[in-house]
């Protein structure tokens, strides 16, 4: 990446309407019912809430029918099981999505690997991260997917690109490292991961063309976090009280401020990269419906 004078916002918007569009008239063209999701949240944890409200919200707009199943914090993992095999053995439900974080002690990881793949619209499973990183045929998930399909947007080249990811998880990190080793146009790429422990983070991030940032610390990277040229994309979004009518504003890991003129480009939070993970989700809804009906 080259040297810059004005940093480029990637707004997700265009990317997502356009993810959008494709679903909705694909839906439209459906002969008989309607692609079908649940959604499973615990608690009333107000993020969640909010996301779960913008998924259904955005799955009415094209075509797709949303139920949300809500269960108080005392539930027993073993009464989730249940209803997960209950929607698994429901024919008229094609994708099942169980909304994180889930409180202690109930284990995201064994309640995600009950869903049935081919109704496992998130791709949290370990038939689908298997899959993925075996470069097969996978449902992936949504952030990831949708970060790749900004890139492909912008035509942002990965091959020989150095990208560095703060984040292992297997939400974000993880399925975003396998796709951009894949054997593909934006793939190719050489992936170093950061975490928690990692030691000396700046001097990882500074050698990155491409820096991807999740990790929840608001406005925590700068310029001596980010080489001049290079492009961040920011997936984290933590929310910072604030004197107005919401109580809180929406900030990412970036400190988009200090990056003005110094990044080639930057993804903007609010508007980035939450837009393409909902986008996706509803892509990923209408290929399991394929999947569950092509059985």
């Amino acid at each position: 990446m080259c040297a810059v004078h004005n940093t480029q916002l990637l707004s997700g918007q265009p990317v997502a309407q356009q993810i959008l569009q494709s679903v909705q008239q694909e839906v439209v063209a459906l002969p008989g019912r309607p692609p079908s999701v649940v959604f499973l949240r615990v608690g009333e944890d107000g993020a969640s809430v909010s996301y779960v409200q913008q998924k259904s919200k955005k799955a009415a707009e094209v075509g797709i029918h949303s139920n949300v199943r809500v269960f108080p914090e005392t539930i027993s993992e073993a009464s989730l099981l249940q209803e997960i095999a209950r929607l698994n053995d429901d024919p008229s439900v094609d994708g099942i999505l169980l909304q994180a974080p889930l409180p202690k002690p109930l284990s995201f990881t064994n309640l995600t690997n009950t869903i049935r793949p081919e109704k496992d619209v998130d791709g949290f499973c370990a038939v689908h991260c298997g899959r993925l990183w075996q470069e097969g045929d996978a449902l992936v998930p949504c952030t990831p997917a949708g970060i790749v399909e900004l890139l492909k947007y912008y035509r942002i080249q990965t091959a020989g690109e150095q990208v560095v990811i703060v984040n292992r998880s297997s939400i974000v990190g993880k399925p975003l490292g396998a796709l951009l080793l894949q054997h593909s146009e934006f793939g190719n790429a050489t992936v170093t991961f950061c975490h928690s422990h990692t030691t000396s983070l700046s001097s990882i991030t500074q050698q990155a063309d491409i820096l991807v940032l999740a990790c929840g610390k608001p406005h925590a990277f700068g310029k001596n976090f980010v080489k001049k040229g290079a492009v961040v994309i920011d997936v984290g979004i933590t929310r910072v009280a604030a004197n107005n009518e919401r109580g809180y504003v929406l900030q990412g890991d970036a400190d988009a401020e200090d990056l003005m003129g110094h990044a080639a480009a930057l993804t903007p939070v609010p508007g980035g990269v939450g837009l393409l993970t909902v986008a996706m989700l509803m892509k990923n809804t209408l290929r399991a419906y394929h999947l569950c009906h092509n059985r």
